[in-house]
């Protein structure tokens, strides 16, 4: 595959501003109906026309055409991992593995993102959902085709803190206010997760949110040791936080739920409810009530910490908005999105291929607060594209999608075309 594209490449690239024509076998766009046999006219990186073929049309490329993926929630500092940290149980032993991480090997912080940008941008991914441990993400690490929404990451649990806190994420803002021109990466907050940040923090975030027009993520409903802190102030996490010397009964008196979150995220422009993996019924109903509201499922670091089947089909069943997003690699292989869809096209075989793409395309963006034209091919559009290998025989597309071969084998971005090897594990640290 790679030599035929790589022939294909240097033809393509020889005829740079004049009008191009390229067929592929299938054409997948976002919530519309597969197209096979299909040919795209482009010209100065824009999408010209797209034609059908008949069956028997020649000199068709072997491969599936999808938009680029986008990220909705990846932690990029782990990037340098060659496996995920173990254990995965109890969670908050993972958690302090971690932490002891970040301290022994946290000081390449730059790199690892540069490194996950690269490996995203090989995979397809050109918008990418960061949640931002250090004070930003420098500019100098966005690989070029890449677009970065750099969520500021706010843990803090002691009161006296908070103004401090709430003044590092209002400077992360004012420095990445918005794309421009020259910008690759804008600024949104994260309170991290419902053990992690006091209740007058988290509402002072989502106040700052709201008044600056931020996206803003949390870690939400991703256990149920979170669920049983909240409820009734007791488990695993008060000895967690015991450890840590950040415990204070006060702060987590029970009584509480998911819900008593997710009430005051849909104030935000964009909120991202990163996991949702216990999410009740009514937390379910109660996000499909709001449209700005979206559900990251990680499918991979989901089957990695052994939870019960995400409830993805109930979501999507309510009308909630449900986005991909990889998690990182400290509880995930690698940073492909593409992975993460064929995961769920094998496990969730009855939600269909198109809305899936949407999940990984332009709902996404939207949740991101990012144009979703960028993850469409359509004619008007700048031809932004990801070339699926499909060599093999399938009889339906499926079939075709789910097989373990069909993996991103070239990205397109207007004039440039990457066909890349798979990156050296021998290179991470």
């Amino acid at each position: 595959m790679n030599r035929i594209l790589r022939s294909w490449k240097d033809d393509w690239q020889s005829q740079i501003g004049r009008e191009r024509i390229f067929r592929v076998r299938w054409l997948l766009n976002p919530d519309q109906p597969p197209l096979e046999n299909v040919e795209i006219v482009e010209q100065y990186g824009r999408i010209a026309e797209i034609r059908r073929l008949s069956a028997s049309a020649r000199d068709v490329l072997p491969v599936i055409l999808i938009p680029t993926l986008v990220n909705a929630h990846t932690h990029l500092e782990f990037s340098s991992l060659s496996e995920p940290i173990h254990p995965a149980l109890p969670f908050q032993e993972w958690i302090n593995a971690v932490i002891r991480w970040r301290r022994d090997c946290g000081t390449m912080r730059g790199e690892a993102v540069r490194r996950g940008l690269a490996e995203s941008l090989e995979n397809g991914v050109t918008s990418v959902g960061e949640i931002t441990t250090s004070a930003h993400v420098c500019l100098d690490h966005i690989t070029q085709g890449c677009s970065v929404v750099s969520f500021h990451e706010v843990i803090g649990l002691q009161q006296e803190r908070i103004p401090e806190l709430l003044a590092l994420a209002a400077t992360n803002l004012s420095e990445y206010p918005g794309f421009s021109s020259d910008d690759s990466i804008v600024g949104g907050i994260s309170p991290h997760a419902p053990y992690t940040v006091h209740p007058e923090l988290f509402a002072s975030l989502v106040e700052l949110a709201v008044s600056r027009n931020a996206v803003i993520a949390m870690h939400l409903a991703e256990t149920t040791d979170e669920l049983e802190l909240l409820h009734d102030g007791k488990g695993r996490f008060v000895d967690f936080l015991k450890g840590l010397n950040l415990w204070n009964s006060a702060t987590f008196p029970g009584g509480r739920s998911i819900r008593d979150f997710l009430e005051q995220l849909v104030h935000a422009r964009r909120a991202l409810a990163i996991h949702g993996n216990y999410f009740s019924q009514d937390d379910i109903q109660f996000v499909a009530r709001h449209a700005n509201v979206a559900t990251v499922f990680c499918p991979r670091t989901h089957a990695f910490f052994g939870h019960p089947p995400h409830p993805i089909r109930q979501l999507l069943a309510a009308g909630a908005r449900v986005v991909l997003g990889t998690d990182s690699r400290a509880s995930n292989p690698d940073l492909s999105l593409w992975k993460e869809l064929q995961f769920v096209a094998t496990n969730f075989p009855d939600i269909s291929i198109p809305r899936l793409l949407a999940m990984a395309t332009t709902d996404a963006a939207d949740a991101l607060g990012l144009p979703i034209k960028s993850h469409q091919i359509c004619a008007g559009a700048e031809l932004q594209c990801v070339m699926l290998t499909s060599e093999h025989d399938s009889g339906d597309l499926r079939g075709l999608v789910c097989h373990p071969a069909t993996q991103p084998a070239a990205v397109l971005i207007g004039e440039r075309l990457s066909v890349s090897p798979p990156i050296d594990e021998n290179l991470r640290g």
